[in-house]
């Protein structure tokens, strides 16, 4: 990114550019380098699987309090985003079905109850939509999605706290496995390993 040209389109002062940058960056989304300015951080395995990692702690905890707690309107609100996500990805909106996602699992940590694991998901927020917004793009992940909501969401109904702990888990692990590279191959003196 090139610090002028970014200053020019936004018609922000270079301070102010900076200081925003200086943020980006803290959240994880940008590189800085002295005298090479700021580059978008690119997707990688080792931080999709770290930061799932802590992701799935997360929501599986909240997942178990939501259902020791089988609040309705809790409930109710889940179920309607799954069913938005349905129709989204009948349509065809994959955007629409990312958005959404992304909404259902905010409302699952809500559904926890809990402000200090709610504030620990905010902080790492935008880093996940990054590897939402390309998982969302990955054959058959929005109906293998659905399904392991679904699930989720019915543990929460019955009451099971273990058994959603444990789907909530399971979803996040399907996530990482269907979205993780293909080994990557590499020419080592003449000879193609994987």
């Amino acid at each position: 990114m090139v610090e002028a040209e970014l200053v020019l389109r936004s018609g922000t002062s270079r301070v102010t550019l900076r200081e925003a940058l200086r943020i980006l960056a803290q959240e994880g989304l940008l590189d800085l380098s002295p005298h090479r300015g700021a580059s978008v951080r690119p997707l990688s395995d080792q931080e999709l699987r770290e930061l799932f990692g802590v992701r799935a702690a997360i929501e599986a905890f909240a997942a178990g309090a939501a259902a020791r707690r089988r609040d309705p309107v809790v409930m109710e609100r889940l179920q309607a985003l799954a069913g938005r996500m349905r129709k989204a990805v009948v349509k065809g909106d994959m955007a629409g079905y990312g958005r959404l996602a992304a909404e259902f699992h905010e409302a699952l940590v809500a559904a926890g109850d809990n402000a200090i694991l709610a504030g620990m998901y905010a902080q790492i927020r935008a880093r996940l939509r990054r590897y939402q917004a390309a998982m969302s793009r990955v054959p058959k992940l929005p109906q293998t999605s659905i399904a392991e909501h679904d699930a989720i969401l019915a543990a929460i109904a019955k009451g099971d706290a273990a058994a959603a702990m444990a789907l909530s888990n399971a979803h996040l692990d399907s996530l990482v496995g269907q979205f993780a590279a293909p080994p990557k191959t590499e020419i080592t003196e003449g000879r193609t390993t994987a």
